[in-house]
């Protein structure tokens, strides 16, 4: 039994996003000012820099409609948001479709009247759209959770 165990907590850390640089840690707590947060890193662009996903769910980052997410790409020895939007709701996913080079973002929206569904974000060259419920309908395409419904 305690062999199983160990064998499942050893699945569960190899599957977990590796631990986030202390740059991105810095900016998270300098510049963005999150005090609670779900995060998780991948590759968004293939260049095999890891962004980092900043799923915010303080009280001050949350409300009706969701919390805020953010992306912070790599960019020398910092960071530059690639994606910040105040109204989205996990699951956040990374999906198997791409955008001008980046891989798509699913995050569900629901309440404010909106339509409960996923909604697709897509790269214009730039970052992704900041505002998730005017995002078109993803289709439920294929894809990974990187912060699940419940972080």
């Amino acid at each position: 039994m305690r062999s199983m165990i160990a064998l499942a907590a050893i699945a569960l850390l190899s599957s977990a996003s590796p631990p986030l640089p202390a740059a991105a840690r810095a900016y998270i707590r300098d510049v963005l000012r999150a005090e609670t947060y779900a995060s998780a890193q991948a590759d968004l662009n293939g260049d095999k820099a890891l962004e980092v996903f900043v799923y915010a769910t303080g009280r001050e980052t949350c409300g009706s409609g969701g919390c805020n997410l953010y992306v912070l790409s790599p960019k020398g020895a910092g960071y530059r948001v690639v994606l910040r939007a105040s109204v989205a709701q996990a699951p956040i996913r990374r999906l198997a479709s791409g955008t001008r080079g980046w891989r798509d973002i699913g995050v569900f929206v629901s309440g404010g009247g909106a339509k409960p569904r996923e909604a697709r974000l897509r790269f214009n060259g730039e970052h992704y759209p900041g505002n998730p419920s005017m995002a078109p309908a993803s289709g439920n395409p294929p894809g990974e959770i990187l912060i699940p419904d419940t972080p």
